[in-house]
This record gives structure tokens, C-alpha cells and sequence, in this order.
């Protein structure tokens, strides 16, 4: 005989049944684990942006050296933390380890400090070539150079005893720009070819730069320059504000005459309105070099940095960390290499 249940207890099953199963589905749901990838704090940015400060530092550094290399502490500070972060966390777990640390270490040094420094040098240094194809024909490094040798001229000489004498004045600096060039010229065939390349990389002043371009247009453009401060000087002189000179400067210098007429205690006070039109155009001077050569300069090294910023990046973590940094500190890390190291220190 058989017993057939009740049709509500096969309602009650089937509504258990389903229940349970509808449950099961809702709790595999509520039981799967969400991971989140883990992200870096040290390498998002802006904080990433901090080891970048060194390399603004390096490109403004023609037009503000003190701000430049102060700009190189927070660089610092930050890759200093970021390599000990490496060495004692395992993201987000503590696990001291040395390998980590000296992975990180190098991909800083590189990616953060010396790649990027190069790319600005470079930007740097492209912007100064590229100005050859200007109408003067010479690089801004070239330009800089005759403007600080001319400046120095200046400085030992009064350029009140060549007035009227211009013609005189030229003579006199041609003379030694040419004894410059024919020195620099000579050093530069006994000088090492790897000394000329890191100098030519990092030094800021090279005044062999005269002495590569072309004679006539280094001298073409040194004329120009003469003839433009004696022009100011002789507009000054004569209490009228030159034509290139802004209005602020020439305030300054109707400021500085009545400084230097005051001042009894100097000897400048004789001839006071001389050497405030010669320290004028010594400002001036200053100040067309700052806007005509190191601000093109800083603007090709800030441009070469953006663009290497990133590439840099990619290059050192996939090629240089991926593909031999980690490789060998993986066979420094075998057992192999552990169990001979104790072998030899037993």
C-alpha cells in the first residue's frame, strides 16, 4: 500500500526546497571575498610627483640656481622613504626585506634621479642648438658666453673714458675675445675626451662655446652688443630712458643717481650719474640674458621632462628592474648561492 503525503506538506517541501536553494545562492554570494588591488600610496600622484623635484630644480636652475638645487630635498626625502617603505612592507604587510629594498633603491636612482636629470640637461641643451637656426646663427650657450665675457670687459674698464671712442672700445675687446678663443681652442685639444663630454653634460658655464661657433658670427653678434650699451649708456647720461629699457629700470636708475650723489662716503658720489647708467646696463644686460637665453633654456628642459617623464618610468620597471635587476638578485637569493655563502663562512 503505498502512503501518498499530504498535498501541504508537498506545498511545505516545495517552498523549503526552493527557499534553501534561493538561500545557498545568497549566501555563496555574501561569502565570496572582494579584493581590491592594492595601490601604492608612495607611487600615486601628486605624491609620485615629489621625486620629480630635483629635475625642476635642474631645469630652472639657469634662472634661479639657489631655488634649483634647494629643490633637490624633498626629491630626496621622498626617495629615501619610498626605498625603506620597499624594504620593510610587503604592501601592506611587514616583511623586511633586503631585496625589495635594493630593487626599489636602483629603480629611484634611475627612473627618479638620473634618467630625468639627463632628459632636462638634454632639453636643455637642444634649445641651445636649435637657436643656431636664428637669425644670429649661434647658440644660446654661445650668446650667454659673449654676454658674460663682455660683461667682465665692462667691469675693468670705465665706460666713461671711451666716450666719443667706441671705435677704440671694440678694438680693444675684439683683441681679447680673439686671445680667448685661440686659448680655448688650444686647451680644448689637450683636454680629455671624457672630462670635455661630463663637462659639456653638467657644467653651466662653457665658455668654449666662443670658441666652437663660427668667428665671424660670434664677433657679429658681440658688435651688435656693444653697439646697444653704448647707445643706453649715452641715452642715460643724458637723463633719457632708452628705448629698450623698461620703466621700472629706469626709474630705478633716477633712484639709484640720487643714492650714489647722497652717498658721501664713496668716491662714486663724483661722478654718480656715470655709474649709475653703467650699473643700470649691467642690470639690463643681466636682465635680456635671463629672458632671451636661460628662460628658452629652462622651458626645452621643463618640455624634455614631460615627455621622458612617463617612457622613463616604463623603461626602468619593465626592462631594466624586470629584465636584470631582478633576475640577479634572484640568483644572489638561491639556495645555492645561500648554501655556499655558509658553507664559506664556516
Amino acid at each position: 500500500m503505498i502512503k501518498l503525503a499530504p498535498n501541504h506538506v508537498n506545498a511545505n517541501l516545495k517552498t523549503l526546497t526552493f527557499t534553501s536553494s534561493s538561500q545557498k545562492e545568497t549566501n555563496k554570494k555574501e561569502e565570496k571575498p572582494s579584493f581590491k588591488a592594492y595601490e601604492d600610496p608612495l607611487l600615486k600622484w601628486p605624491t609620485r610627483g615629489l621625486a620629480y623635484t630635483n629635475e625642476i630644480g635642474a631645469a630652472i636652475s639657469e634662472v634661479a640656481p639657489k631655488l634649483g638645487l634647494a629643490l633637490w630635498a624633498p626629491a630626496l626625502l621622498y626617495i629615501g622613504a619610498d626605498v625603506y617603505d620597499k624594504y620593510k612592507s610587503d604592501k601592506d604587510s611587514y616583511n623586511p626585506d633586503a631585496k625589495r629594498g635594493t630593487k626599489q633603491a636602483i629603480f629611484q636612482g634611475l627612473a627618479s634621479v638620473l634618467m630625468p636629470t639627463g632628459a632636462v640637461i638634454a632639453g636643455q641643451k637642444l634649445a641651445s642648438v636649435a637657436a643656431i637656426a636664428g637669425k644670429d646663427g649661434i647658440s644660446l650657450q654661445t650668446k650667454e658666453e659673449i654676454t658674460n665675457f663682455l660683461s667682465d670687459f665692462i667691469s675693468r674698464r670705465e665706460l666713461s673714458e671711451y666716450k666719443g671712442k667706441k671705435t677704440e672700445f671694440k678694438k680693444e675687446f675684439f683683441e681679447q675675445l680673439e686671445h680667448k678663443r685661440e686659448n680655448l681652442i688650444r686647451e680644448s685639444k689637450f683636454e680629455n675626451p671624457i672630462k670635455t663630454f661630463f663637462k659639456m653634460i653638467f657644467k653651466r658655464r662653457h665658455p668654449e662655446a666662443m670658441a666652437r661657433n663660427e668667428k665671424e658670427k660670434v664677433s657679429a653678434y658681440a658688435d651688435k652688443c656693444i653697439d646697444r650699451i653704448f647707445n643706453m649708456h649715452e641715452q642715460l647720461t643724458a637723463n633719457k630712458k632708452p628705448k629698450e629699457m623698461s620703466n621700472k629700470l629706469y626709474n630705478s636708475f633716477i633712484k639709484l643717481q640720487e643714492t650714489y650723489k647722497q652717498d658721501k662716503d664713496l668716491k662714486i658720489s663724483v661722478n654718480y650719474l656715470e655709474n649709475a647708467a653703467a650699473d643700470t646696463i649691467k642690470r639690463f644686460e643681466k636682465s635680456r640674458l635671463l629672458k632671451s637665453t636661460k628662460l628658452l633654456k629652462t622651458i626645452g628642459g621643463f618640455v624634455a621632462l614631460g615627455l621622458a617623464i612617463k617612457p622613463i618610468d616604463k623603461f626602468v620597471e619593465k626592462v631594466i628592474i624586470e629584465k636584470l635587476v631582478e633576475p640577479n638578485l634572484n640568483l644572489l637569493d638561491s639556495s645555492e648561492v645561500k648554501e655556499n655563502k655558509q658553507k664559506f663562512l664556516n
